[in-house]
């Protein structure tokens, strides 16, 4: 490295440790579900410096993480907060780096995949990247030819430090770093937070309950106090009395019984009036309808691909393009039209009343009649409705797994809107794969229904069969008639589906059961849209 080289270098590593600020929170009120859990709480936790949050059972940790981390809003539906969080002077907080307790890993991505795109959105990309992926995994000691799903638990978790550090966060966050890890993980995970905060200098917050662990790499402890709601900084000298400062919080229910021993009464929150769940009903669907009214009207401009980053955004299009129109799809539905073809074909001559003497009058019209219900209506409604059910729960299943895994919030700590990377490209990947599968849908229709017809009629033969059966369909323009009005219905289910897909499967998941619902709910409500856009199509279209 030559002294000009130096030099940059140097200039960088100053610019990046006068980022290093503490992190302040000024009079911070926290309330989950109107229950207050901070009340006008202040701290300040010291600069490149890491600081412990202890705290009993459902004191709300990781809540408080989540807001430092803006992944909640201050007047969200049932978490509400206010007051300042940010640096000294009011100042806001920059691009903040969170280490989720599931590691919320790209697993579709390879561990350098996953690496990398944190590089290609990191803080500022007018200076060049600290290194590069692959030191990083090197840096941290993560295998690079595993695919991430096999992985351990401690390489995940230090891999979820390699790409939340690559990101150039000014702040990061750990939740519960050492859950679900042995006692020797623990302690490995705890040097490796301690060691590459000393590398790279940056202001870090762990958030956890495992202290016996974590208390050692500590510079500073703050007990988040249930009884008080306020953060209280520990000092030092009294660390080892932890234990006995944390409470777990306790919740008094319907059944439990008051502090002198006599059953506690009911609350009007632990039991609503009818009257109140009919209010909060009706609100509910207003606002859910409202939802649902603005996401319809922003459909057009999401199918514009304004991504971040087109290499990443073409990247999670191909991704969506091969779950919704991959060679599985390819099967279910040329197996789809081949089954329709031919009971079309075959049951329409083999019941026709009177074959002897209707068979030679009908049979030119039977077949214009085949040709065009196959191509107008029942290839489309088949193959819509099983696109619909088939491709919408796969991309369900893929939008929960995403949000029961923190994966859309990881989107969100790198500068990610999920709509630019997952809604835009599952819409265009509908856009252009419902047309692709239903054209192979109809082609297998009308290869059976040739196969069908001519071993039936063996005397009239194959080109009896083409003169006729899209007699009906031909057109002087460059698309068979019809063309446009089956576009339109293929489009607009293919858009309605995408949509469905996406909402169901990207609403707030608490369990995998909530992923099954997203599921079975989007199979529902995407096959019925596309039912009712037939309808509607159809109603003006004939």
């Amino acid at each position: 490295m030559n002294q000009s080289e130096n030099v940059a270098e140097l200039r960088r590593v100053e610019e990046s440790l006068a980022l290093v600020r503490p992190l302040v929170l000024e009079n911070l009120n926290v309330a989950a579900d109107g229950r207050a859990l901070l009340t006008q709480t202040s701290a300040e936790m010291p600069a490149g410096k890491i600081t412990v949050i202890v705290g009993g059972s459902g004191a709300g940790k990781s809540v408080l993480l989540r807001i430092l981390s803006g992944l909640i809003p201050q007047a969200g539906s049932v978490i509400t907060w206010n007051g300042h969080v940010g640096h000294d002077n009011d100042a806001p907080l920059g691009r903040v780096g969170i280490v989720f307790q599931q590691f919320a890993l790209f697993d579709e991505l390879s561990p350098i995949g996953n690496v990398q795109f944190a590089i290609d959105h990191r803080r500022d990309r007018r200076q060049p990247p600290v290194q590069s992926a692959s030191a990083w995994l090197e840096e941290l000691r993560v295998p690079t030819d595993v695919p991430v799903a096999a992985l351990s638990g401690g390489q995940k978790q230090r891999l979820a430090i390699a790409r939340t550090l690559a990101a150039d966060p000014e702040l990061v966050l750990y939740d519960e770093p050492t859950s679900g890890l042995d006692s020797a993980s623990g302690r490995q995970v705890a040097q490796l937070i301690r060691r590459t905060q000393t590398t790279h200098r940056r202001t870090s917050v762990v958030v956890t309950h495992d202290y016996e662990t974590l208390l050692p790499i500590a510079d500073c402890v703050f007990l988040l106090d249930s009884d008080r709601k306020q953060l209280v900084k520990v000092p030092e000298s009294e660390w080892a009395r932890i234990p006995d400062l944390m409470k777990p919080v306790q919740r008094q229910t319907d059944e439990s019984n008051g502090s002198d021993g006599a059953p506690a009464l009911p609350s009007s929150r632990s039991r609503p009036t009818a009257l109140a769940r009919i209010v909060n009903g009706i609100i509910g669907f207003f606002s859910g309808t409202g939802d649902a009214v603005s996401s319809s009207l922003r459909l057009p401009f999401d199918l514009i691909p304004a991504w971040p980053r087109l290499r990443w955004g073409f990247r999670f299009f191909l991704h969506y393009l091969r779950l919704i129109c991959g060679p599985s799809a390819w099967v279910y539905l040329i197996v789809t039209g081949m089954i329709v073809g031919f009971t079309t074909s075959h049951f329409t001559f083999k019941f026709l009343p009177y074959s002897l003497y209707t068979k030679p009058l009908l049979l030119e019209d039977l077949l214009t009649a085949i040709g065009f219900a196959l191509y107008r209506v029942l290839v489309p409604i088949m193959a819509t409705t099983l696109i619909a059910a088939r491709c919408g729960a796969a991309v369900a299943a893929d939008v929960g797994v995403k949000r029961y895994g923190s994966q859309i919030e990881a989107l969100s700590t790198l500068g990610v809107r999920s709509r630019a990377y997952l809604l835009t490209p599952i819409l265009l990947a509908f856009v252009i794969g419902t047309p692709i599968l239903e054209w192979m849908a109809y082609q297998a229709a009308r290869t059976v229904s040739l196969i069908s017809f001519t071993a039936s009629n063996p005397n009239v033969g194959p080109h009896f069969w083409a003169l006729h059966f899209e007699s009906e369909l031909v057109s002087d323009g460059w698309f068979p008639e019809g063309a446009y009005w089956l576009l339109l219905k293929t489009v607009a289910s293919g858009v309605g589906v995408a949509a469905i897909s996406y909402y169901r499967g990207a609403r707030p998941k608490q369990s995998a059961t909530d992923v099954s619902h997203s599921i079975t709910s989007t199979v529902l409500w995407a096959t019925l849209y596309v039912l009712v856009i037939h309808f509607v199509v159809a109603f003006y279209e004939f």
